[in-house]
C-alpha cells in the first residue's frame, strides 16, 4: 500500500509546487491570440446546442476529444513532433486531459440541457476568479494584485450587463447552471498545469493531453455510442466536426501558448470574452443586432483587461532615502 501511496501522494506535491517558469507582459500577437480563441470558444456554445439534438453530452464529449486527438496527431506527424512519454510527463497529461477535456465537455454539455447557451457563456465567465485565486496560490510571477482585481471586477460587470438585458436566469436550472460553474473551474485548473509542461511546445502538450483522453474515451465511444448505430443530422455532424476541430484541435494549441508566454490569469482574461463573441455570433448568423447594452458591455470589457495588465506602481524606497 505504502509502495502505491508514496509515488501518488509526490505527484499530488509536485502538481501544488510554485512555479519557476517566467511569464512575459502581453505583446498586440498575444492578445491576437487570446480574441481568436474567445472567438472560437465563443461559438462552440451554439454548436453543442445543435448536436444535443442528434447526441448525448457524453457522446459529444467523446466525438470532439477523439476527433481533435486524430487532427492534432496527423500534425505532429507531418512536424515530426516527438510526443515525450516519460512518467512525469504522461501522468501531466493525463491529468491535464481530464480537467481540460473529459469533464469540462461532458460538464457543459449536461448542463446545457437546462440552460441555454448565452447563460452558459455568462457562467464560463467564472473562470478568472478561480484563476486568479489558485494562481497567486501556485506561481511566483503570477500573482494577486490590486489592479488585477479592478480589472476582473469591472470585465466581469460588462459580462453581467451583457446578458442582463433580456435574459431571464431564473428560467434555467440551477444545477446545470452550478455544473457549468464546476467546468469552469477545471478549465482554470488545467490552464495553471499547463506551466508545468513549458520546456515543451505547445502543439505536443495539447497532442499529449488530448492523445490520452482520447485513448480513454474511444472504448466508451464505441461501447455506448457506436458509430455505425448512429443516426444523426448534417447539422448535427457539422457542428461535431467544428467543435473538434476549432474550439479543441486549433483553440487548445494556442490556449497552451498563451499560458506559457502570459500565465493564466492572462488566458483568464477570455471569459470575459467568449459572452461578446457570443452574442457578435448571434448578431452575424442569427441576425440579431447590436444594442447600446452590447456596446457599453463591450467597453467594460475591454477597459477590465487593459486595467487588469497595468503593472502595478513600485513601492516608494524606505525612509533612508535610498
Amino acid at each position: 500500500m505504502g509502495a502505491i501511496s508514496w509515488p501518488l501522494g509526490r505527484f499530488v506535491t509536485e502538481l501544488l509546487t510554485l512555479y519557476v517558469t517566467s511569464i512575459r507582459k502581453p505583446v498586440p500577437a498575444d492578445y491576437l491570440r487570446l480574441f481568436i480563441v474567445s472567438a472560437l470558444w465563443g461559438a462552440s456554445f451554439i454548436c453543442i446546442d445543435i448536436a444535443l439534438a442528434d447526441f448525448s453530452p457524453l457522446a459529444i464529449t467523446c466525438w470532439r476529444v477523439v476527433l481533435a486527438a486524430i487532427v492534432i496527431l496527423i500534425i505532429c506527424r507531418q512536424l515530426k513532433l516527438r510526443i515525450p512519454t516519460d512518467r512525469r510527463s504522461l501522468q501531466l497529461f493525463a491529468v491535464i486531459g481530464t480537467l481540460n477535456s473529459i469533464v469540462p465537455f461532458t460538464l457543459i454539455g449536461w448542463g446545457q440541457q437546462t440552460v441555454n447557451s448565452a447563460v452558459t457563456a455568462l457562467l464560463i465567465a467564472t473562470t478568472p476568479f478561480v484563476t486568479l485565486l489558485l494562481s497567486h496560490l501556485m506561481t511566483r510571477d503570477d500573482r494577486f494584485s490590486v489592479n488585477r482585481l479592478i480589472g476582473l471586477l469591472v470585465g466581469f460587470a460588462g459580462v453581467v450587463l451583457l446578458f442582463a438585458h433580456g435574459i431571464v436566469i431564473a428560467g434555467n436550472n440551477l444545477v446545470g447552471m452550478l455544473v457549468i460553474v464546476l467546468a469552469a473551474a477545471c478549465y482554470a485548473s488545467s490552464s495553471l498545469l499547463i506551466r508545468k509542461l513549458a520546456h515543451l511546445r505547445s502543439l505536443v502538450i495539447v497532442a499529449g493531453s488530448l492523445l490520452i483522453s482520447g485513448a480513454l474515451l474511444l472504448p466508451v465511444l464505441l461501447w455506448q455510442f457506436p458509430p455505425w448505430d448512429q443516426q444523426s443530422s448534417l447539422s448535427s455532424v457539422a457542428a461535431l466536426l467544428f467543435l473538434a476541430i476549432f474550439p479543441t484541435a486549433i483553440a487548445y494549441v494556442l490556449r497552451a501558448r498563451i499560458v506559457q508566454l502570459n500565465g493564466a490569469v492572462f488566458m483568464s482574461n477570455a471569459g470575459y470574452l467568449i459572452p461578446l463573441f457570443a452574442t457578435l455570433w448571434a448578431w452575424l448568423f442569427l441576425a440579431e443586432l447590436p444594442t447600446t447594452v452590447m456596446w457599453i458591455s463591450m467597453l467594460l470589457i475591454f477597459a477590465g483587461i487593459f486595467l487588469g495588465q497595468r503593472p502595478a506602481r513600485d513601492k516608494p524606497a524606505g525612509g533612508d532615502g535610498k
